[in-house]
């Protein structure tokens, strides 16, 4: 539950740890002293819960509700609603209300097919230009996903496994990359947790994903690719066929 304590217009919250990559603990405070620092804030706390599945596909928004939970008043939370509406998240019905949106097969086809292709260029340059440290720190995050695997903590997993993408990106220096690749990225995290709750995926994934850091290792852009290209092609195919089980 999210907690809050009110002092004259100040708001200090205790958000829990899905809130930011896990980054911020159970009891870290976070101070907002502006009203652009709420919007923002509100928008965080409701975008997270959607990414993690808290707030699950087709469930309704109620916005008083919201406010009400969170201490604040309806705007910063419809301005919050708007971004996410803005952001392909949220689905604002006139006379009806709001919806989670679910995503469906052909939107989590497209996004992987671009997703594809970015992974594969990243892996590339990755493999091109990392240094020896460079190395070393990405086979610690390696090392810590493989244990995450054996404790079976797929949001861990899951952290690790953004954290790994993201520090492959950094390596490339390039900034519109980033930019295009984040905006991507956003809209897979929704499904990033269901798939690694398929048996087995997760385990496979790290095996991928170690795999590839050792292509980059190696310094073999060519191998980084094509393995980029088969982790991708691997998590299209455990969604189709775990669609198609609960078709069933």
């Amino acid at each position: 539950m999210l907690t809050i304590y009110i002092i004259s217009y100040n708001i200090y919250y205790l958000l829990p740890d899905f809130i930011l990559n896990g980054e911020i603990s159970m009891l870290s405070k976070l101070k907002l002293e502006n009203y652009e620092l709420l919007n923002h804030k509100a928008y965080l706390v409701l975008k997270r819960a959607i990414i993690r599945g808290d707030l699950t596909p087709n469930s309704k928004l109620i916005l008083t509700e919201i406010a009400k939970s969170l201490g604040i008043s309806n705007t910063p939370i419809r301005e919050a609603i708007n971004k996410l509406s803005s952001e392909g998240f949220v689905n604002i019905i006139p006379n009806k209300g709001i919806k989670i949106v679910k995503i469906n097969i052909e939107d989590i086809q497209e996004i992987l097919q671009i997703r594809a292709a970015l992974d594969c260029l990243i892996a590339k340059l990755a493999a091109k230009k990392i240094t020896d440290k460079e190395i070393v720190n990405m086979m610690k995050i390696i090392n810590k996903m493989e244990y995450s695997v054996k404790e079976d903590d797929r949001l861990t997993y899951n952290d690790l496994d953004i954290k790994f993408h993201d520090f492959l990106l950094n390596i490339t220096e390039n900034n519109k990359l980033k930019e295009i690749y984040n905006n991507l990225i956003v809209r897979a995290y929704r499904f990033r947790i269901r798939t690694l709750s398929i048996p087995n995926r997760m385990n496979l994934s790290f095996k991928e994903h170690r795999d590839i850091a050792l292509a980059i290792k190696e310094r073999n852009p060519d191998k980084a690719d094509k393995l980029s290209q088969i982790h991708v092609e691997n998590i299209l195919k455990s969604i189709i066929e775990d669609e198609k089980k609960r078709m069933i």
